[in-house]
């Protein structure tokens, strides 16, 4: 009777060990995706950011350069060609960028928090 009473207090221990750890597990992962979402917030927000200052850094360039080869209209065409530029040089490195990404985004979603 004794060792039938032992093993089901192990049955037991194991059980509420399994379900202990069942939860820990939860917990981590609930724990990773907060992380991985609160740093993706964060870095949308200072993309926005430097989206909204790049624009007005760009009308104000823009106007500058107008204002030296008298035409406005030149400025801003200059101003706008900048954006085509820089996509033809990602297209061009475009293997050299994924890779950096896909590295970064690697390295974040693996990171031990």
């Amino acid at each position: 009777m004794r060792e039938n009473k032992t093993t089901e207090e192990g049955i037991d221990e194991v059980k509420r060990l399994l379900k202990s750890t069942l939860t820990l597990l939860k917990i981590k992962g609930i724990k990773k995706i907060t992380g991985v979402l609160a740093n993706a917030t964060y870095g949308f927000l200072k993309i926005i950011l430097i989206m909204t200052g790049l624009s007005f850094f760009g009308f104000a360039l823009a106007i500058y350069l107008g204002g030296l080869l008298e035409s406005y209209t030149l400025g801003f065409l200059i101003v706008g060609a900048l954006p085509f530029l820089a996509i033809i040089l990602m297209r061009i490195f475009n293997k050299y960028t994924l890779r950096y990404l896909l590295n970064g985004f690697t390295r974040i979603m693996t990171k031990k928090l």
